[in-house]
């Protein structure tokens, strides 16, 4: 089933969006539902295939050209802008299902079946696919890309880095969490995929095989085999930024002021953003501190409203989202060097 797409800034396809056109029957449309359900990132990021096979070449730029003052008859010098470009990897996800024949043919709808005893599989790439966008390290996991707290992993005051834009809590130890501002857009943050490839997970039906059991004998099975090509890419870091060091014990959070770092959080990254859609992404623990805020403090930079027809919290034209895979027990962020 092929659906109307809907545009970030009237202009670019969300993973959702990309996701809801692939071809394949009932199956791959369940997938669809499934993922969306418990990935809220799916309803936002950007994607991009790539330019460069299986990763992405962009520039970012560092440096503005000059310009002079000049008098007549006076010339000025030719200047240009200076850019770095970098090359952001994508990784490949993957995951089997295997369920036993003659208890599928049981079933009046067999793919339906299929899809419901790969429902773990699923959730299982979903999680990791989440983990990774904030967690991922090619240090730790080569086969896997870089994801946001592995690029602003140092609080600096330099504005020319990327880690003026890590905002500190001042949270000690390692229980700790973050709050993320994400703005999605061509020029912004963006998923990508390899070049020649489909967005998103692909599913292949592969019939009817003969599989073993943990005794190594043999029985007839329906196998899926599910894959995910993916990466992550910042054109423009200023666009992008985190509250870091939040403390998650009790009297910890108690003890900070969540509406001033999002005013501060929200003052980093407003001159950036305008040509994307920015979303804040927190836990439940941070979720529910600030709905208990936007319901007792009328604090007019919070408020409860709907958002997709769902409702939601917001700071100021931000909606803020729960991310489960965003961690309670992350270590202090500490100042660059």
């Amino acid at each position: 089933m092929t659906t109307t797409p809907t545009l970030v800034g009237d202009t670019y396809l969300t993973l959702k969006d990309k996701l809801s056109q692939m071809e394949g029957g009932k199956v791959t449309s369940t997938v669809i539902d499934l993922l969306s359900q418990t990935n809220v990132i799916l309803e936002d990021a950007v994607v991009k295939e790539c330019n460069d096979g299986s990763g992405h070449k962009t520039s970012v730029r560092n440096g503005l050209p000059t310009a002079e003052f000049r008098q007549f008859y006076q010339g000025v010098k030719c200047s240009k802008g200076t850019y770095t470009q970098i090359r952001e990897s994508t990784a490949m996800l993957e995951s089997y299902s295997e369920v036993d024949k003659s208890l599928a043919d049981l079933e009046a709808d067999t793919m339906q079946f299929r899809l419901n005893e790969a429902n773990a599989h699923l959730e299982g790439m979903n999680q990791i696919v989440q983990t990774n966008i904030f967690y991922g390290n090619k240090n730790i996991n080569s086969s896997a890309f870089d994801g946001l707290a592995n690029r602003y992993n140092k609080i600096n005051k330099d504005k020319t880095s990327i880690g003026s834009k890590v905002i500190d809590a001042k949270g000690k130890g390692d229980e700790n969490t973050s709050i993320w501002f994400i703005t999605w857009g061509e020029l912004h943050t963006q998923m990508i995929y390899p070049k020649g490839s489909k967005a998103g997970i692909t599913h292949e039906n592969l019939g009817e095989v003969t599989a073993f059991d943990k005794d190594n004998k043999m029985f007839q099975a329906y196998r899926d085999h599910f894959k995910w090509d993916l990466g992550l890419a910042v054109r423009d870091f200023r666009s992008t930024a985190r509250i870091a060091n939040i403390p998650t014990d009790k009297d910890g959070l108690a003890n900070i002021d969540l509406i001033d770092l999002l005013i501060d959080c929200y003052y980093s990254v407003n001159r950036y953003r305008k040509t994307g859609k920015t979303v804040i992404y927190v836990n439940e623990t941070i979720q529910a501190a600030l709905h208990k805020k936007a319901r007792k403090d009328s604090n007019v930079n919070l408020t409860i409203s709907e958002y997709e027809g769902k409702p939601i919290v917001k700071f100021l034209d931000m909606p803020i989202k729960c991310c489960d895979q965003i961690l309670n027990t992350e270590q202090k962020v500490t100042e660059a060097a």
